[in-house]
């Protein structure tokens, strides 16, 4: 009995044994196969790879996948990665910011046809962005002195901003109709939005910090062509301004940095991006000109407008003295394009005939 006893006793210590063992054994297995799901970008974050709205047809799959991925692998070296959704690389909570838009991205590597150089494009564009942040953390948005020097003005649709939130958290005028003028601090790298939070510390008017960032951009250099064209037998002048990051901008200033490219009555135009202008004078010796630039150019600005990455309007402007009238332009079912000069424009015309 006793011997029978001491051999139950000893059975029942090593079941516990082996219990214990395989106890131990099971949390160390699932610790170590949780570090290695962890060490696994795709268990690490969740990444979908579903093409964002608006570029199925810019980008295979494949190649977004290529540029997520890339992406991703450059945000990790900085950043802890949460989700990737949309088009937008959500990191996790506690930074200075808390997305990376990669529509922007998107648009540089698809203008390459060269898919062996999208790597050093999107190690560029972030490394620009990474720059920009660092450069951020040296200013003092209190204190105007060192932040005036940055100041720049972009051009947006409105529903490009009304997209990126309330139109009252930003500082903004409408020049162009349609269309929404920010405040912007031109960054190394990147540009970024002034918000009415960092704004309100300057103390300052707006009309003057307007006035500021309409100066630094006219220190820029743009490029201005004037070529002769043939429209429908009719001889017309066109100017182009072109600078991918401030041409648009620029434009809002012609009389003070390209009073050259307007006429007695001022100019019509058209920004259907930031990077492009086209310029028409309007003058007593060449009073219709403009209704011919438009019939001449409304589809390709139109294209401009729809194929950029950062569109600003497919309208035309009367540009006279400051300020930005909209040309209705009316297109029948036949494609024949119909203007409606504004009445400004047709007063001065009636006025000195």
């Amino acid at each position: 009995m006793i011997n029978g006893k001491i051999s139950i006793i000893r059975f029942f210590e090593l079941f516990l044994i082996v219990l214990l063992f395989k106890t131990s054994f099971m949390r160390i297995a699932k610790i170590i196969l949780l570090f290695i799901l962890l060490s696994n970008p795709a268990f690490s974050q969740k990444i979908n790879y579903n093409i964002p709205e608006g570029y199925e047809k810019e980008v295979s799959k494949s190649d977004y996948k290529t540029i997520v991925d890339k992406a991703v692998e450059m945000i990790k070296e900085k950043y802890t990665v949460d989700f990737v959704k949309d088009g937008e690389v959500h990191l996790k909570a506690g930074y200075e910011m808390s997305v990376f838009n990669l529509h922007n991205l998107i648009g540089k590597c698809v203008d390459l046809t060269d898919k062996s150089k999208w790597s050093d494009v999107i190690m560029e564009h972030f490394n620009n962005i990474f720059i920009s942040i660092d450069e951020q953390k040296k200013i003092d948005p209190s204190n105007f002195e060192t932040v005036k020097k940055y100041l720049s003005l972009r051009i947006y649709p409105e529903g490009t901003v009304q997209a990126k939130g309330a139109i009252s958290k930003f500082i903004a005028r409408v020049d162009l109709e349609g269309t929404y003028t920010l405040l912007m601090l031109d960054l190394p790298g990147a540009f970024k939005t002034v918000e009415k939070e960092m704004f309100t510390l300057w103390q300052k008017d707006t009309a003057e910090v307007f006035k500021i960032a309409q100066y630094n951009i006219n220190k820029q250099q743009v490029e201005k062509i004037t070529r002769e064209f043939d429209a429908d037998s009719n001889k017309i002048e066109i100017s182009f301004i072109g600078n991918e990051d401030y041409a648009a901008s620029y434009a809002l200033d012609l009389m003070n940095n390209s009073p050259e490219l307007l006429g007695e009555w001022g100019s019509v135009l058209a920004i259907p991006n930031k990077g492009l202008v086209d310029i028409c004078k309007v003058s007593k010796e060449k009073p219709v000109d403009f209704v011919n630039f438009i019939r001449f150019t409304h589809a390709i600005v139109d294209q401009y407008f729809q194929q950029h990455a950062q569109p600003v309007s497919n309208q035309f402007f009367w540009y006279y003295k400051g300020k930005f009238t909209r040309i209705t332009v009316v297109i029948d079912d036949k494609q024949n394009v119909n203007v409606v000069a504004p009445f400004g424009l047709m007063t001065l015309m009636t006025e000195n005939k």
